[in-house]
């Protein structure tokens, strides 16, 4: 036993090293990522779309105004995967609006986003702006900005 000495603590560091690198190799693999992040980029793209059809309606406000009908458009965002948003804006109704001004008009605007392939997924965008004259032309002035939808 003399020339055996010692060999037990050196096993063990050995065996020590050798799980704690199986131990982090495992913790440090995904799991399950390939579904869930393919719905996260998905529900992300819905979210942008809803954002990008709030945004182009107020830049085109007077182009996209108060009848009630949808603004639609529809943009391919990947292979197989295509993007859509659908805005509708009205006058906002007259107990809601606070006294703005002379030819100022209140707004409520709605944009919904969603991706083809992701069923339940629609991101919503709903938008309170003021529409009117000003020293250099018409003005567009965000009121409220409220975001719903799958995170």
């Amino acid at each position: 036993m003399k020339g055996r000495r010692g060999s037990a603590i050196v096993l063990s560091m050995l065996l020590l090293v050798i799980l704690s690198a199986l131990g982090m190799f495992m913790v440090s693999i995904p799991v399950g990522t390939g579904e869930s992040a393919g719905r996260h980029h998905r529900a992300v793209l819905a979210r942008n779309m809803a954002r990008s059809g709030a945004n182009a309606a107020i830049a085109r406000f007077p182009a996209v105004s108060g009848g009630g009908s949808p603004y639609v458009r529809r943009i391919p965002v990947g292979a197989d995967v295509t993007g859509r948003y659908s805005v509708t804006s009205q006058k906002a109704a007259a107990g809601n609006v606070a006294a703005p001004g002379a030819g100022f008009e209140e707004y409520d605007l709605v944009s919904v986003g969603s991706v083809t392939d992701l069923p339940d997924g629609d991101a919503r965008v709903v938008a309170r702006i003021r529409y009117g004259p000003d020293l250099s032309g018409p003005r567009v002035r965000i009121l409220k900005w409220e975001e719903s939808g799958p995170r």
